[in-house]
């Protein structure tokens, strides 16, 4: 079939996590650049799916999405789930109408859609920077990619493949771009992204250094997800009251499992111990700062007693926000093969427990910051003069202002009232 296009519109759906997000924003960026019109789908002439496997509800999911496209249109799956080795993904993609691009080809997707589309050869010797333009209110910047810790239970590190790292003279440079383009916020994100090294340049140095830039151009760094074993003394001194203004005083931590033996055998290298004492010197830095986790329930061999370690770890951490999984058996993994499997009824009540006190953490977090002045990115209009955004600690704020408020716009606001996993607040006048 010859899917050369007249009109070259494409759509672009995103499974799974907020580094599929940033990519597929970068595959917009970049193909907009050669000519393509990024549309709705029912507006498109191909579609490209940036997809996710880490659960199998994230397999199930793409399957009843393709099931719903149109059959002779050209679907691009890129990713994880066709970087897989088993007989689904083989059968899936033998379909004439579907292109896969594994994540080994990720980085020149956008030029094997257009060679694809337009049947003519393009010179992709030229990079996009690292910084670009995107939708959101705050800038996405990917430093790392890939990871060689392989917990027994995640697919991903073996999707993914080994570590990747940039210089860190491109995440300098990328800082003062993002300014110049008016934002206020830059996460900075990568799928392991702790382990970041880039010849003598650690993570926690990078950091450092980053800070210096971002005080420079006005500009606030948020770190996405950190493994615990990544967090030495450096990383944890730069969460100090005082670096507020640069660093959001905000971090995501995997627990996982408060259990010894379910850690050990998740082959997480840490204990309960070494997590809660990483918390706790965070909290001696910053007593505001927001910590944020992933926590995993009904993983082979967990036990009541076990499950009742996770709660009390996560009881003492005093989570703003618990991501609460049920363990996904995987293909590939060392835990698929793992005797005592926890049936899903075990699973679910197991997480409903979680969900419960998650919900009381994070009103107590929220309620802690009744009366102190918040400074929050706006990310949304919600009616006349309402405006919703996220502080530097994660929390979620809508104010009322009678001035008219930009998306990416900093404003500090004093928080006044909790209301159902928001604060309102009051914006301050300068």
């Amino acid at each position: 079939m010859d899917f050369k296009l007249k009109i070259m519109n494409i759509y672009i759906h995103t499974f799974g996590c907020k580094l599929n997000k940033y990519e597929s924003e970068r595959l917009s960026h970049e193909l907009k650049s050669l000519g393509f019109n990024i549309t709705t789908l029912n507006e498109s002439d191909a579609v490209a799916i940036n997809t996710c496997t880490v659960t199998k509800d994230s397999d199930t999911k793409l399957k009843l999405y393709l099931e719903k496209l149109e059959k002779d249109k050209p679907i691009f799956l890129i990713g994880c789930y066709v970087s897989k080795k088993d007989s689904e993904n083989n059968d899936l993609i033998k379909s004439k109408n579907i292109f896969p691009i594994t994540n080994d080809e990720k980085e020149n997707a956008s030029k094997i859609i257009y060679e694809n589309l337009i049947k003519t050869k393009i010179d992709n010797t030229k990079k996009s920077n690292l910084f670009f333009p995107q939708d959101q209110s705050r800038a996405f910047i990917k430093i790392q990619d890939g990871c060689s810790v392989f917990c027994s239970y995640c697919i991903v590190s073996h999707v993914r493949g080994k570590n990747k790292n940039i210089n860190p003279n491109e995440l300098y440079k990328a800082i003062e771009d993002a300014s110049k383009n008016n934002y206020k916020e830059i996460v900075l994100t990568g799928l392991n992204l702790g382990s970041y090294n880039f010849e003598s340049t650690t993570f926690s140095s990078l950091i450092e250094n980053a800070m210096e830039t971002s005080a420079k151009f006005g500009v606030r760094l948020r770190l996405s997800s950190i493994e615990p074993i990544y967090f030495d003394e450096k990383l944890i001194k730069l969460f100090n009251n005082k670096n507020n203004k640069v660093l959001a005083p905000h971090v995501h931590i995997p627990l996982q499992s408060g259990s010894d033996k379910i850690l050990k055998l998740m082959n997480r290298r840490y204990d309960s111990t070494f997590f809660h004492n990483i918390v706790e010197n965070i909290y001696k830095e910053n007593e505001d700062i927001s910590i944020t986790t992933d926590v995993m329930v009904g993983f082979p061999n967990e036990s009541e007693s076990d499950f009742l370690d996770t709660y009390n770890v996560c009881e003492k951490s005093r989570f703003l926000k618990m991501h609460i999984f049920k363990y996904s058996k995987r293909e590939g993994t060392k835990a698929y093969s793992m005797d005592n499997q926890i049936g899903i009824r075990q699973k679910t009540k197991r997480a409903i427990s979680l969900n419960t006190l998650n919900s009381s953490l994070e009103e107590i977090k929220y309620k802690s910051f009744l009366g102190k002045n918040l400074d929050i990115i706006i990310e949304s209009v919600c009616g006349e003069n309402i405006y919703e955004g996220t502080s530097g600690e994660y929390l979620k704020v809508r104010l009322h202002s009678e001035e008219q408020l930009n998306k990416k716009m900093l404003t500090e606001v004093v928080a006044e009232k909790y209301d159902k996993r928001i604060i309102l607040a009051k914006q301050i006048k300068k």
